[in-house]
């Protein structure tokens, strides 16, 4: 039997696909499990030991619209007994569809997006990401254990931060299909958090090439700024190494929590019901500001978030400090 789990990216949306190829390669131990990402994301699931194969494709064909690269998409999606849809838009489903595997799972947020499929699992209540891929697996008859639900990631390289480094990551919202900061906490509050965080010892910015810029606005003499100088492998050593990681809902908190228990999640507009990664703690206050429709279909909230947050709510999450009021 050969299988196929296919999807275009993120960095923190494929990790959260690997307690399913888990589970998949439980279910069918015998099977020959592939799997096919955007080039982008490639370094997420490489390296995975559950499967036998990691494929990629141009990516730029779906995020950019460039319809001359489908038919090499439609191909790349032929010969298996099995596919997964792992991404909800309705193209990625018809594509599938073409490709004409006997199996071709995925989600239904809209009776559109099911084009294509043979077997569907509804998508858009709240519960989280990881139970929805999982969902997938039961659809295909497979018994599932919703209590596996640790991020995996193979392949992190030993990073050399200085004991008792604290890794800050005020990211999020910046990807193809999406251009905004409202995942990143305001500058003061972040300005604070850093204060705060070098008084107790090192700090560690990490990020893309393109953010090294932001984080040079918090530099200080307790602070390194390692965007776009780490790998994906490096930056998940460097976040296994750290003492602790504070994140806003980025790649990297995926990333972090595939390596490292230490891991705090500040949240603003998503909820972390739904994108918390598994074994990471957070803190939250942006519950009454709450809009679904941001993580289901993808709408930008006009909301400001984390106006009612300060760093000491974060510290005592980190547990830092004793708790506040408030």
């Amino acid at each position: 039997m050969k299988v196929l789990l296919w999807k275009i990216g993120a960095l923190g949306d494929v990790l959260m696909t690997t307690p399913l190829v888990r589970q998949l390669r439980r279910g069918w131990p015998q099977a020959r499990i592939e799997y096919l990402v955007g080039q982008a994301s490639r370094a997420a699931i490489e390296g995975n030991p559950q499967l036998d194969a990691v494929r990629s494709f141009d990516d730029a064909t779906l995020f950019r619209t460039r319809p001359a690269g489908l038919p090499a998409i439609v191909r790349a999606l032929r010969g298996y007994d099995a596919v997964f849809v792992l991404d909800k838009h309705w193209i990625f489903a018809l594509l599938a569809g073409a490709a004409g595997a006997p199996l071709r799972i995925g989600f239904r947020r809209r009776a559109v997006d099911a084009m294509g499929l043979t077997r569907h699992v509804p998508y858009g209540a709240l519960r989280h990401e990881v139970h929805a891929y999982l969902d997938l697996a039961e659809a295909a008859g497979l018994p599932v254990d919703r209590d596996d639900l640790a991020l995996e990631f193979g392949g992190a390289v030993a990073a050399d931060l200085a004991p008792g480094t604290t890794v800050l990551v005020n990211s999020g919202g910046a990807n193809p299909h999406e251009d905004s900061s409202v995942r990143r906490m305001p500058d003061p509050l972040f300005a604070g958090l850093v204060q705060a965080c070098a008084a107790q010892g090192p700090v560690a910015f990490l990020g893309s090439a393109a953010e090294a810029a932001y984080y040079e606005r918090f530099a200080g003499p307790a602070t390194t700024n390692l965007c776009g100088r780490t790998s994906i492998r490096e930056a998940a050593g460097a976040l296994r190494s750290a003492a602790r990681v504070i994140t806003t809902d980025t790649g990297l908190m995926h990333l972090a929590a595939a390596v490292n228990p230490r891991v705090l999640a500040v949240f603003g507009p998503t909820h972390p019901a739904r994108k918390c990664p598994p074994g990471a703690q957070w803190v939250w206050r942006d519950a009454l500001r709450y809009d679904a429709a941001y993580e289901v279909s993808g709408r930008v909230p006009r909301a400001r978030f984390f106006e009612t947050m300060q760093v000491e709510h974060i510290l005592h999450a980190a547990g830092l400090i004793a708790p506040t009021h408030g």
